[in-house]
């Protein structure tokens, strides 16, 4: 073995998890279910994957505190660990290796059906769970990371965000019937393409910042920068090729028809200001020009400068937007 290779290896190992971390106890502690125990499993149920610490932050009590809560419901199977949490690193800062993930535990999906919460109860939860790699888990905490973001400041404002599947009731009954109400089935028709090509529109996160009655709705996509922006391929994933899913999915009036939504934006959250201008560039290619506000953009560190619903986001013509009333800044 060559010193690189051993470097390599090494590498690997100690970047390994420790396996008790991983391996439920014999003896399980004392655990007696609590309210403060079904809101940190529905959490987890919503974002489909949270760290330690995003749980505690939810919770907004003792750190401490939680952390023995999620022991003990890890251990008694209402959560589980993923097997390869170990290795993701987010935009926002935090390292996998210093908190824990979370996923839903087999006892978990019966307490929240048990308790009326809406969860598959036939899908093999466990076997999801490892199954799910370090990139995934990756995208999945930075994406409840942002959400978490958006709560916060709408929490602030006093408005109300309306996130994901709770917005189920509100879409038209042929979509709630779909397998998957979220993704949108948008055909694009190109110049230089024999026929029409039908793209799948899946944002990260549906939400909608609520006002009264009234609705602000966005699609959240989470930009880790390993996508390729361009590709001359739609068959190839790449940004664009989500640019011009949502376009023509706004062209075709299917936001409307699908999801129930007279407007909507698309907001974007990459890696970094050249990402994003190559990101614009690729947009109105897309658009020829046009609908220059249907696409907004931002960094974690704008964000965490403006606040998620303040002046954190640009438009294709460089303007700064704020979310809660749409003025330019």
């Amino acid at each position: 073995m060559t010193d690189a290779a051993d470097d390599t290896m090494k590498g690997m190992l100690s970047a390994a998890p420790p396996l008790k971390r991983l391996t439920r106890p014999s003896v399980l502690p004392p655990l007696r279910i609590c309210a403060r125990d079904i809101a940190i499993i529905s959490a987890v149920a919503n974002y489909r994957f949270l760290d330690s610490g995003q749980i505690a932050q939810l919770d907004g009590g003792s750190h401490a505190q939680v952390l023995r809560r999620l022991k003990a419901l890890w251990a008694h199977g209402f959560l589980d660990r993923p097997r390869h949490q170990h290795a993701y690193l987010t935009a926002f800062g935090d390292e996998g290796n210093h908190a824990l993930v979370y996923g839903l535990g087999r006892l978990g999906v019966r307490l929240l059906a048990e308790t009326g919460v809406a969860v598959n109860d036939k899908l093999s939860w466990t076997q999801k769970n490892s199954r799910a790699g370090a990139p995934f888990l990756a995208h999945t905490i930075e994406t409840a990371q942002a959400m978490i973001f958006f709560t916060a400041a709408a929490h602030g404002a006093r408005l109300r965000l309306i996130d994901h599947h709770e917005l189920l009731p509100f879409l038209p009954e042929k979509t709630r019937a779909l397998k998957n109400p979220f993704c949108a089935r948008v055909s694009v028709s190109l110049s230089k393409q024999r026929a029409p090509r039908v793209i799948g529109v899946v944002p990260d996160r549906l939400f909608s910042i609520a006002h009264g009655d009234a609705r602000r709705n966005y699609a959240l996509e989470l930009d880790r920068g390993g996508l390729v922006i361009k590709t001359k391929s739609l068959a190839k994933a790449s940004f664009r090729r989500k640019l011009l899913g949502y376009f023509h999915l706004w062209k075709q009036g299917l936001h409307a028809a699908q999801w129930n939504m007279k407007s909507f934006r698309v907001l974007t959250i990459t890696t970094s200001m050249k990402r994003i201008e190559h990101m614009i560039d690729a947009q109105n290619e897309v658009t020829n020009g046009t609908a220059a506000g249907l696409f907004l953009y931002s960094l974690p560190s704008e964000i965490a400068r403006h606040g998620a619903l303040g002046p954190a986001w640009l438009n294709a013509t460089g303007e700064r937007i704020t979310l809660t009333d749409g003025e330019t800044h």
